[in-house]
């Protein structure tokens, strides 16, 4: 295979995590709108199937694509998305508390998060094969 950006190990693993990001935060947010304003789902429901549906795909994507592995494990997965998700509240929660804004707030939140996954699924989930 020719060495182009996309397919040189570290920067072609991160450059397809953002890409499988873009694709499962689309995925998420359609299902969260659709279920709310077509099928009158309430907010929590519907934002239940609208992450569980794009984790699910995070998933898939990430272990078949991302990082070509042959196996994860499932249950670190859960695990490190459930840690990146709460490093995401403390870190926006304490920065509003701290006089920040909510967006720069949330975007240092999403930049912890996403970070945090990336290395989790490198060298955690998907480091066996």
């Amino acid at each position: 295979m020719a060495d182009t950006f996309a397919s040189r190990s570290f920067w072609g693993e991160l450059w397809r995590y953002g890409a499988t990001g873009l694709l499962n935060t689309a995925l998420g947010y359609g299902l969260i709108v659709t279920c709310v304003y077509v099928l009158g789902f309430s907010v929590v429901l519907a934002n239940l199937v609208g992450y569980g549906a794009g984790w699910t795909l995070s998933y898939i994507l990430n272990k078949k694509w991302t990082f070509q592995a042959q196996s994860g494990d499932v249950g670190r997965y859960v695990g490190l998305v459930a840690f990146a998700f709460a490093g995401n509240l403390a870190i926006t929660l304490g920065l509003m508390s701290a006089d920040i804004s909510y967006p720069s707030s949330q975007f240092a939140g999403a930049v912890i998060y996403s970070v945090t996954v990336f290395a989790g699924l490198k060298w955690m989930v998907f480091s066996n094969d």
